[in-house]
């Protein structure tokens, strides 16, 4: 799990606007999504992690303890409930919008370059996946 600390720059996207369509995102929210280069901090405090997005629009900050259910608000304005949990080498955040019931995967997971985030969703199948280059540790 210690692989995961540091920061993070966006470097490239797949699937994301088809994916976020698929999630009831509206369309503007959307391209305001998918053409944002985030940066991204992970650290851990403790049993608690911290995710924190930064984009020139607006942060997204996350807070959470493994096994526990905890409440997000994403950038597109859903509010989320969800829990943390580590699998194969991978942070996987399970998040289940509170307005449709839609549930959400994200998994995180280290690779050569830095960080990659695989969203998945029980509601349709389309994968999107988002790579950050490791800026610092």
């Amino acid at each position: 799990m210690e692989a995961l600390i540091g920061s993070y720059q966006h470097s490239k996207s797949e699937n994301l606007d088809e994916y976020f369509g698929k999630m009831g995102v509206p369309w503007i929210a959307r391209k305001m999504i998918t053409s944002s280069s985030p940066s991204l901090e992970i650290s851990q405090n403790g049993d608690e992690w911290t995710l924190l997005f930064k984009t020139p629009m607006k942060n997204n900050n996350m807070k959470f303890k493994f096994g526990e259910e905890f409440e997000e608000t994403t950038p597109f304005g859903a509010k989320m409930k969800g829990k943390a949990s580590f699998e194969d080498g991978k942070m996987i955040l399970r998040a289940q919008n509170l307005d449709n019931n839609s549930v959400m995967y994200r998994e995180f997971s280290a690779t050569d370059e830095g960080l990659q985030i695989v969203m998945r969703s029980e509601n349709h199948n389309v994968v999107a996946i988002r790579r950050f280059k490791k800026v610092s540790k």
